[in-house]
């Protein structure tokens, strides 16, 4: 069975690396293990085929794809050249292996690629430098979005959207029950779930439950647990100064209240659970409190669903150390072997403009990456980030120690949510499964363990 890589390679390659659209099927169905979106590929006359064609793989879809496609498609026919999307995974665990492997085989498709925030040192250095090409414009954007995507002291890409982890909650459930605002700590969800799961359940619907999270061995489960210990303990897995710190005395304690949800106001099955089984739990009306992510805002207002006008949405419970957000995102870049730099250049910082990233917004409700558009009511109304939320987008957004791992990051993941897992599913206890990580992120990255409080 070829792979996707061979396939892409196949279909869109030419003698001279660029792509010859005369060779692309009205329908791309992307042969791997994982499914691949069907992409809509229309071809130019044959007239028009000596333009350049720029090519994007692109991690949306939905809402976020089509907007992309109208928006570079007309920029592409205003100058002089065409735009086709490419077919990505739709598997997250698999999402990296296609833009790294084609990058390997320095392919010259994709010209422009979009990267998930934990990517850049995997991918860095087949990617252009942008820093000549975007100037001051990088200081649009809020340093910490910045950040991530500067590798060596070069910016290889630029944040396109972001998000962050969010409460959502019923707020029908919170008046009825007596409660005056979202909880603010993890022990306030707790009481608060346990005393609706109860009236909930007396009223008749036995399959309710208090709160539904990620708790599937995967990077989902990574985030929740970063916000878990970070709130609890401020700690971030890895540390800058080199050491390894996931056993503190907070650390263990934060795990053991995650443990104790298990059964009591999380349902057994929320260990297998991802992001859209968590949803479906949530928008059906079986739960009061939801962690998840601010995308997940416009599929439950526009959504014909039981709950699509009666929850709100708060910054996550916080510890001791108050509250932490995971930083989510993705950012574009250009490749360092694309045929159409020029072309590629001018597309991405028409992507990244305040103009369209404004449209984005409107349209799709994703979250903009520019500081100044996210003080803007009119834009931030169809996000989660208004009224109570307004202005804190940024708020305890904590980024995962994708840069301090490098490339090593998708291991020190693995290493961490399998952990975490383990604590939850009870195969062992939170402390031996943290000691057991200790040992294994040491191995991975050469860090020295921390000292244990």
């Amino acid at each position: 069975m070829p792979t996707g890589v061979d396939y892409i390679l196949r279909q869109y390659s030419g003698r001279s690396g660029g792509i010859f659209l005369s060779t692309i099927p009205m329908v791309l169905v992307l042969f791997a293990s994982c499914s691949a979106r069907v992409i809509d590929s229309k071809i130019p006359p044959e007239s028009e085929q000596e333009q350049p064609v720029l090519s994007m793989m692109s991690l949306l879809g939905g809402p976020s794809e089509d907007f992309e496609t109208k928006t570079l498609r007309l920029f592409a026919a205003q100058h002089g050249f065409h735009f086709q999307h490419l077919p990505t995974f739709e598997s997250d665990d698999g999402l990296i292996a296609l833009p790294q492997e084609l990058l390997r085989k320095h392919s010259t498709v994709p010209d422009l690629l979009e990267m998930d925030i934990i990517w850049p040192s995997n991918l860095s250095e087949d990617l252009l430098d942008l820093t000549p090409y975007l100037g001051a414009a990088v200081s649009s954007f809020p340093p910490e979005l910045i950040q991530p995507f500067t590798f060596k002291g070069r910016l290889i890409a630029v944040p396109l959207l972001i998000d962050t982890g969010l409460l959502y909650y019923r707020s029908d459930l919170l008046e009825k029950y007596g409660f005056r605002s979202p909880p603010k700590t993890w022990i306030e969800l707790e009481a608060m779930s346990k005393v609706i799961q109860r009236g909930e359940r007396r009223a008749g619907n036995k399959n309710f439950w208090g709160f539904v999270w990620q708790g599937r061995a995967s990077e989902g489960l990574t985030c929740n647990a970063l916000e878990w210990f970070g709130s609890q303990a401020g700690n971030h897995i890895l540390e800058p100064d080199g050491t390894v710190r996931v056993c503190d005395r907070e650390v263990v304690r934060a795990l053991e209240r995650a443990v104790s949800w298990i059964g009591t106001i999380s349902p057994p099955g929320v260990i297998a659970y991802d992001v859209d089984d968590s949803f479906n739990v949530w928008k059906t009306g079986n739960a009061a409190f939801m962690r998840n992510w601010g995308y997940v805002y416009g599929f439950a207002t526009k959504l014909s669903c039981p709950v699509h006008d009666r929850f709100g949405v708060s910054t996550l419970p916080g510890g001791d150390y108050g509250t932490t957000r995971t930083l989510g995102g993705i950012a574009v870049t250009v490749s360092r072997y694309s045929g159409h730099r020029e072309q590629a250049v001018a597309a991405l910082r028409y992507l990244v403009s305040a103009e369209v990233e404004s449209l984005r917004t409107i349209q799709t409700g994703t979250l903009p990456p520019m500081y100044s558009l996210q003080q803007r009511g009119d834009l931030m109304k169809n996000t989660p980030f208004h009224d109570a939320l307004a202005g804190k987008v940024m708020t305890g957004v904590v980024a995962r120690p994708a840069a301090l791992a490098g490339a090593s990051y998708e291991r020190v993941s693995h290493a961490f949510s399998e952990a975490v897992h383990a604590a939850l599913a009870r195969q062992a206890s939170p402390a031996q499964s943290l000691h057991h990580l200790e040992d294994q992120l040491v191995e991975i990255t050469g860090f020295r363990p921390a000292a244990n409080l």
